[in-house]
């Protein structure tokens, strides 16, 4: 019977480290977007006391907010895995976010790998 490899190897962790960097990158791409877009508006709607637009460009500046907070949390996961075990840094104790995408599969991984780090050689 063939010798099993372990599912978390060094290469696994690197690419996981780098798709959830592409995604952060997006996802402050698009934060961007949405927040030069509500700056657009309210520099029109303030001086017109254009409520609606107003309130319009506040929620694209909490979804741009939320978007920054996500990537913030994935940036932290993809740290923790590109760091020394040893000296890894503990995940931020956050509610996952309402859209369920918050890279929570591979920070649930994290301390299981600590174990193994820290276990007798």
């Amino acid at each position: 019977m063939k010798a099993r490899s372990p599912a978390l190897t060094q290469s696994s962790l690197v690419s996981t480290a780098g798709r959830k960097t592409r995604k952060v990158q997006q996802k402050l791409n698009e934060a961007e977007a949405e927040l030069d877009a509500a700056n657009e508006v309210l520099a029109e709607a303030v001086p017109a006391h254009d409520k609606e637009s107003i309130d319009a460009a506040l929620e694209q500046s909490a979804a741009a907010k939320e978007k920054v907070h996500d990537a913030a949390e994935e940036l932290e996961v993809v740290n923790t895995l590109l760091s020394d075990p040893d000296h890894a840094p503990q995940p931020a104790k956050q509610p996952p976010s309402s859209e369920g995408n918050t890279g929570q599969g591979v920070k649930s991984l994290i301390p299981h790998l600590k174990r193994k780090s820290s276990a007798p050689k």
